[in-house]
């Protein structure tokens, strides 16, 4: 693909992230657990693990966490939502580079919300110096399970009109 469609593509793919991010925390979710979120930003970060390059996909999901902690939860969440974006696509990256044979696009997202979250408590816990904190974690680990395989359940099916349409080429390469 032409560098110019790429750079559309990445432009697209970050405007999106960004709005769908910022209207998400404006979402009650009804679990009345702090912290718990439905993470559809990551529909994004996965097209983008399909059709860009690693890189790219770096860029999307750290602008997206920059804006939306500025707009959002304040610049002291950006630590967390960063570490945990960055986190969670590097592992669905490789899964789905080198791994996609054993791994759906479903599976791939379930184990990012797993990173996202486990990544953020381990943050949390360094911050504030309070390793208590990792207590929290099962109960994001569970929650996480649910909000990835619909997060992925619907990156899945983005995917599959990408591909009808023809708007782009998959990328497998690292």
């Amino acid at each position: 693909m032409s560098k110019y469609k790429r750079y559309a593509i990445i432009i697209i793919l970050v405007t999106n992230g960004i709005l769908i991010s910022f209207l998400e925390s404006f979402i009650p979710v009804p679990v009345p657990v702090p912290g718990v979120k439905l993470g559809l930003g990551n529909i994004v970060t996965i097209i983008g693990i399909v059709f860009l390059n690693f890189r790219d996909v770096l860029f999307i999901v750290a602008v997206r966490s920059i804006v939306v902690a500025m707009l959002t939860r304040g610049v002291m969440m950006l630590a967390f939502s960063l570490t945990g974006g960055i986190a969670s696509a590097i592992v669905m990256t490789i899964l789905y580079k080198r791994f996609s044979n054993m791994f759906s696009i479903k599976g791939i997202s379930i184990v990012g919300a797993i990173v996202h979250s486990t990544s953020q408590v381990v943050v949390a816990s360094f911050i504030l110096g309070q390793i208590v904190i990792l207590y929290y974690l099962p109960v994001l680990l569970v929650s996480s399970v649910i909000t990835g395989y619909i997060t992925g359940s619907i990156a899945e099916i983005a995917i599959d009109e990408i591909r009808k349409k023809g708007l782009f080429e998959a990328n497998k390469t690292a």
